[in-house]
């Protein structure tokens, strides 16, 4: 009970401070759903990186980060923003995602340290000596591409647009 009590303190004085229109979650179960979402083609990186693939697919901080190292896209914890355009035109085969995915990654840079500070906070799995800023950065990108999806793959069904509204009006008030 004191731990519930704690909690509900600590949790009123952060919900107040978000906009009233962000209290009520959309309908709509999963962005995902509404934006087609390009191939992603990593196979130009198997020769470097196989050793990490996982079913097939490149999913694990161990592969991300080797692919971004390959890639010379990241340097310590920054990413190196022309060599990461470089990757994308690599990964994807349209201009027009290499550019949503870029603006992502350049969004993402801007965290850098708020990265750093939840990856500290999160307890990630160890997979053998390989750091999470990578795969962290992808996720990040990953994300920004569904909030800023081409409208020649969005659905534009009215429940996509207000997640979509959602996400990008409300969801760093609410993660900070």
């Amino acid at each position: 009970m004191l731990h519930l009590l704690t909690w509900l303190l600590l949790s009123v004085p952060a919900l107040s401070a978000v906009d009233d229109s962000c209290a009520q979650r959309p309908e709509v179960t999963a962005l995902k759903n509404c934006c087609k979402l390009p191939n992603l083609d990593f196979s130009s990186y198997n020769s470097q990186c196989g050793q990490y693939l996982v079913n097939g697919a490149h999913i694990t901080p161990c592969s991300f980060e080797c692919i971004f190292q390959a890639a010379k896209a990241l340097n310590g914890t920054s990413l190196l923003m022309p060599n990461i355009e470089k990757m994308m035109k690599t990964i994807l085969a349209t201009d027009e995602f290499v550019q949503v995915y870029v603006e992502g990654f350049r969004n993402c840079s801007a965290q850098e340290q708020l990265m750093i500070k939840t990856l500290r906070r999160r307890r990630m799995p160890v997979t053998g000596k390989c750091a999470s800023m990578a795969l962290m950065y992808g996720l990040c990108a990953h994300r920004h591409f569904y909030r800023y999806c081409p409208d020649s793959v969005w659905s534009k069904s009215p429940g996509c647009n207000e997640a979509r509204e959602y996400s990008i009006r409300c969801e760093d008030q609410l993660t900070g």
